[in-house]
């Protein structure tokens, strides 16, 4: 669309070309933070990039193109379709082949798993890669992190973050800028943040992941049954026209619990809130211990499994992955140090 470009004044095609949205498709479905946000430059080149009024007339050229010029009938669906069925990759090669890619933006995805197991690990490498560019596989876009237990871990999280700047020097990005954190401990405060604040939050910056750590440790709390299912619905409800209107994913924890079995003998452990909460969601992933540990250095790292127990375009797999200092992570191959003589197994059982 080298000719729409050409058409536009010369400022807006520099900021066309500098945020790299060159067609007018692309800068239709764009958010207006895109254009003016500068949270990914560095803090001394910080300008914006152009006002609200330079936008509006970006984005009214683009409609007038489109209005007139003919295009086919199936291209009308291409960049919905696309948007709509994204995924936020992991950051790990693992998890992104068993899930088919990382987490989908439809739906509710839950991730449970019993304490101390890699829930929030994971959660927090997720709101690193959702802000990388879409063809390394995020959505360029910031998060909305709501935490319910214990304090956000800051500390962890930028040192993850480091380690995605050395991944990924040429991105520049300033990751710790694009993290919106909330600290919710009562239902009624958390369904009025969900209900008013957020959606003030979705509009004034291009966010592309929600993540409540966790929903147990608010509604596990009720005593009223009916209440709890009410309020569940009516928060899954609003999260869920928020996925729709902005493309963005939610990503919820929850905890586990001690359950009967059918035989009334043993336990097993199962997600917390029954089926009012199962219902609700459309991917539940389970994270668990493996007893088995990867020896790293001086380290002794114990393996994670991370499994989907339902989703509607997934089948049900299962993958292992280490949280190191770096983030989550494969676990290694064996080394070998020839063809022929297999070197002792790193893996101890």
């Amino acid at each position: 669309m080298s000719n729409f470009l050409e058409q536009l004044p010369k400022h807006l095609q520099e900021i066309a070309e500098r945020v790299n949205v060159l067609t007018p498709e692309a800068i239709l479905t764009t958010p207006r933070i895109k254009f003016m946000d500068t949270r990914s430059c560095d803090l001394d080149t910080c300008v914006h990039s152009c006002s609200p009024e330079d936008v509006r007339i970006l984005k009214d050229a683009a409609a007038k193109w489109l209005a007139e010029t003919p295009v086919s009938a199936d291209s009308l669906f291409k960049i919905p379709a696309r948007l709509k069925w994204s995924r936020v990759t992991f950051g790990c090669a693992a998890l992104d082949q068993c899930t088919g890619g990382g987490v989908s933006i439809r739906g509710i995805t839950e991730i449970c798993g019993a304490s101390g197991v890699g829930k929030s690990q994971v959660l927090l490498q997720l709101s690193l890669s959702v802000q990388l560019p879409p063809r390394l596989g995020g959505l360029g876009k910031g998060v909305a992190f709501i935490c319910t237990e214990d304090a956000f871990p800051s500390r962890r999280l930028l040192q993850i973050s480091k380690a995605f700047e050395a991944r990924y020097p040429e991105e520049q990005l300033n990751f710790l800028g694009n993290i919106f954190i909330e600290h919710q401990y009562e239902s009624q405060p958390l369904l009025e943040c969900i209900s008013n604040r957020l959606p003030q939050l979705l509009q004034a910056h291009s966010i592309g992941l929600i993540i409540i750590d966790s929903v147990a440790a608010i509604f596990r709390l009720y005593t009223d049954f009916e209440e709890r299912a009410r309020d569940m619905r009516r928060m899954v409800h609003a999260l869920l026209s928020y996925a729709d209107k902005y493309d963005c994913a939610v990503v919820c924890s929850n905890q586990m619990t001690a359950t009967e079995k059918a035989d009334q003998k043993t336990l097993e452990d199962v997600p917390c809130l029954g089926l009012q909460w199962a219902n609700l969601g459309r991917t539940r992933m389970r994270i668990s211990k493996v007893p088995k540990q990867f020896k790293q250095g001086d380290q002794l790292l114990t393996v994670r499994k991370l499994e989907v127990i339902y989703s509607p375009e997934t089948p049900n797999a299962f993958t292992e992955f280490l949280i190191t200092a770096d983030g989550v992570v494969n676990v290694p191959k064996p080394r070998r140090p020839d063809g022929n003589i297999k070197r002792k197994h790193d893996l101890i059982c």
